[in-house]
């Protein structure tokens, strides 16, 4: 269907280039560098699309982890947008995590313990949980952790080969909470 408006048939492949870049990065920055938009524009729309990359960053982290890890994603989400109140997290994956598993054959009834786990041993559990309680009750498991991430820059997440600051997730006003997990 041809464009009939003057205005979106001159700045057409602008906001082709801008939204490409800003939900497909990798493709829109390619499209961005071969097609016809002027130099000026072209450096334009990198210098915003490099002023949002942060943000951009944590929404893919949410996004994308919804699919792969979507505790993870769940526990973000509600850092970068809740309101602070307490997460009650689903278990469906978390009981059945071999690290879990493995912690709860060693505990006795009634014994709470802390846990920090290194992120190689179970990647799902540990972008969502690390350095979390877990107490063995007679009936259940109850996982807690309090959830604030640093903020100073020198803590590191690593996903796939990138390590990333953990304080990049502050771009958004972000507030602390406690997440729980019972099974």
């Amino acid at each position: 269907m041809p464009i009939n408006n003057p205005f979106l048939k001159k700045y057409n492949t602008h906001l082709v280039a801008f939204f490409l870049c800003v939900i497909a990065f990798p493709i829109g920055v390619v499209y961005l560098l071969i097609s016809s938009i002027s130099n000026k524009v072209k450096l334009l729309i990198l210098i915003i699309f490099v002023f949002l990359l942060r943000y951009l960053i944590v929404i893919y982290f949410i996004f994308y982890g919804w699919f792969i890890y979507p505790e993870a994603a769940r526990v973000l989400a509600h850092y970068c947008f809740g309101n602070g109140n307490n997460l009650c997290l689903d278990a469906s994956y978390i009981k059945h995590s071999p690290v879990i598993q493995k912690h709860l054959k060693k505990m006795k009834v009634g014994e709470k313990k802390r846990i920090a786990v290194k992120q190689n041993e179970d990647y799902r559990l540990t972008y969502a949980l690390n350095g979390f309680e877990m107490e063995k009750q007679k009936n259940k498991t109850v996982i807690t952790q309090y959830i604030q991430f640093d903020t100073t820059g020198k803590v590191y997440t690593y996903i796939g080969p990138f390590r990333i600051s953990d304080n990049i997730v502050h771009a958004f006003n972000c507030k602390p909470y406690w997440v729980r997990c019972e099974f």
